[in-house]
């Protein structure tokens, strides 16, 4: 009894020696803080805008017919999907979780901080990864749930998230120009990877994300051309003002994902259509010199086996497509086609890659080039031939720029050089690629912007066909398998259904009330498309 005293008599001085808050820190762990500096949250929630659309555009790249998998029967290119699967479904994690409430974080300590700058940056991302999934899946969740502690959550339809994007842009827009507070473009820079703090360029950034969302709805009557253009001489003015997200490329974890230090693009191959597109089929005879920089070869007459650097001759490199759904690349021989690396072998963190898959290639999210192209489709849907002509050049023209700034001189199979100075002007005098304006066709424009995201934006060249519903007037020479998928009903995809883990899993009455428990929900148009 008298140690059982003396032990209360001590805990009871401990106690007093002792406060609530070191007690409070003894559950802090120095190595994770959880209270962060806006600078230190800005890094990880730019790579996730990257890393969202990487993961998903393996699979819409198939859509778009950018590249197809080696071998037949693939899901995705039979325009179909894989059941019961997250694949498709990083978009969503994206939006909901990888930025999630780590942007609703960054929004509230920057507006305490009076950071208006990196409270306007916030708000233009979180409108950015809204146009973004909305256009990737239709209905988003209710903005009134989004973020709250329920057990379910309803959705709202593609009109209130494209309402919702144009008011988030508004108010970020008017942050970005306060200069009360304590705004510091030396302090945001820190963290800002993309842009330094440059607020002009979040500035044009977030009015390219205006100009995507007008355009997608040239069917509807309310669509404004004289907007659109508006919104794009407001975005990105050149190729200085590209929206790229870094990387270091020494080990795998910080390498581009599309690069072969991470081999995802191991199995897929070039399709013909893309191939098409730039060897002159299309453009009838017009070989565009992008081509031998962007697409990978086959080593045509140059060499006797594939997998041989040896005695390479570009002169005799052939460029081949995969069609969807076959096995034409694995075939050996001069016209085996290599994978995206431009090799015949897995990648690793010793192949130099490239065009865009490379381990150190920055990955775009917004290009000059693209906003162009806008302002030539909603110019020429106006009817301003003039203006139209004008953007579409200057388009190409930044995107023959941007390839150059991604090329990396090879004298070793495949030999590669930068684009010339003759080349580029050849190319561009060539009226079967430049015509006149009375000449110039919506073909012209469309595919010309294809060619410009290849590797990169397959979303926005998907929302370009939907829009279109895949018409081969303006897309010409694509063709799909003669069989879809099964779950398709010989239908074309409009959409990709949402995340399965969280929604199909944890929200399922809700998935229900829009019809996404429907086998062909893929196969729904979108709003955005339709009149």
């Amino acid at each position: 009894m008298k140690n059982l005293k003396k032990y209360i008599a001590a805990l009871a001085i401990t106690s007093a020696i002792v406060s609530c808050d070191d007690l409070q820190d003894l559950n802090v762990n120095p190595s994770f803080p959880v209270d962060v500096s806006t600078q230190a949250l800005l890094p990880p929630i730019e790579q996730q805008m990257a890393v969202g659309l990487q993961f998903d555009n393996r699979f819409l790249g198939r859509y778009v017919q950018n590249f197809s998998n080696v071998t037949a029967g693939n899901e995705w290119d039979l325009m179909g999907y894989t059941r019961n699967s997250d694949s498709g479904g990083e978009i969503w994690k994206m939006a909901y979780f990888s930025l999630g409430l780590n942007v609703t974080n960054l929004e509230k300590k920057a507006t305490a901080e009076q950071r208006h700058d990196i409270t306007g940056i916030s708000k233009v991302i979180r409108a950015w990864s809204w146009q973004v999934a909305t256009d990737y899946h239709s209905e988003l969740i209710d903005f009134d749930q989004v973020f709250t502690p329920r057990l379910s959550y309803d959705y709202v339809g593609q009109d209130k998230v494209y309402a919702e994007v144009l008011r988030l842009i508004e108010s970020g827009v008017a942050d970005l120009q306060r200069t009360d507070g304590v705004v510091s473009a030396a302090y945001t820079g820190v963290g800002d990877k993309m842009y330094k703090g440059d607020r002009s360029k979040w500035t044009k950034f977030a009015w390219g994300v205006v100009a995507r969302n007008l355009n997608n709805q040239i069917n509807k009557s309310t669509y404004n051309p004289d907007k659109v253009i508006e919104a794009c001489d407001k975005s990105l003015a050149s190729n200085a003002d590209n929206a790229l997200i870094s990387y270091n490329g020494t080990i795998s974890s910080d390498s581009n994902f599309n690069g072969p230090g991470r081999n995802n693009y191991q199995n897929f191959r070039q399709t013909d259509f893309v191939v098409r597109l730039m060897n002159g089929s299309v453009f009838t005879g017009a070989i565009d010199p992008r081509m031998s920089r962007v697409l990978a070869p086959s080593i045509g007459n140059s060499e006797t086996a594939p997998a041989s650097p040896a005695n390479p001759d570009p002169s005799k490199y052939t460029f081949v497509g995969n069609p969807l759904n076959t096995t034409a690349s694995s075939v050996a021989g001069p016209s085996r086609i290599p994978n995206l690396y431009g090799t015949f072998v897995a990648g690793t963190v010793t192949t130099p890659g490239r065009y865009l898959f490379r381990d150190k290639a920055q990955f775009p999210l917004m290009t000059y080039a693209e906003i162009q192209f806008i302002k030539a489709e909603a110019a020429f849907i106006k009817g301003n031939k003039t203006i139209a002509l004008d953007a579409y050049k200057k388009g190409i023209q930044a995107s023959i720029d941007f390839v150059n700034a991604n090329t990396v001189v090879s004298t070793t199979y495949p030999i590669t050089s930068l684009i010339t100075a003759a080349e580029a002007t050849a190319f561009m005098n060539n009226t079967n690629v430049v015509p006149s304006e009375s000449n110039l066709t919506m073909s012209h424009i469309i595919l010309q912007k294809y060619i410009s995201l290849f590797g990169f934006g397959q979303l926005e060249a998907w929302t370009d066909m939907r829009k279109y519903k895949y018409d081969t007037n303006i897309y010409k020479t694509m063709t799909f398998p003669t069989t879809l998928f099964l779950d398709n009903n010989g239908k074309l995809p409009y959409r990709v259904r949402p995340r399965f883990n969280s929604e199909y899993v944890w929200n399922f009455a809700t998935i229900q009330s829009i019809g996404a428990d429907k086998l062909d929900y893929h196969t729904f148009e979108m709003w955005f498309m339709k009149p």
